[in-house]
């Protein structure tokens, strides 16, 4: 099967000069996709209005929303973890774990 490579978020240029890729489904990639999501407020994409989570400048992140976010729009992972630390500079730095989920063979 062919490797799949897609446009890594956020968009940036490689060492050689050409656009940044990620092989799709990749660990990488799902990463940059709820990183994506976790970035993107419901409203901002025209094509996709419901795309992103509520920003949580005046609240928490919450880790239900981007859940129901990635069920909607995928990558199929569930979140596991989410640790929020002061970034020092008046803003909150997000860590999300997640795993997999487990495909059923039929």
């Amino acid at each position: 099967m062919a490797v799949v490579r897609v446009i890594s978020f956020p968009f940036r240029l490689d060492g050689t000069g050409a656009v940044a890729s990620v092989e799709q489904d990749s660990d990488q990639d799902i990463e940059e996709t709820i990183a994506l999501a976790a970035l993107t407020r419901p409203g901002e994409r025209i094509q996709a209005p419901t795309f992103g989570i509520a920003d949580p400048a005046f609240g928490h992140f919450q880790a239900a929303a981007l859940q129901r976010h990635l069920i909607d729009f995928g990558p199929d992972v569930e979140i596991t973890a989410v640790a929020a630390q002061p970034d020092g500079d008046g803003r909150e730095r997000v860590i999300v774990s997640w795993r997999r989920r487990e495909v059923e063979q039929v």
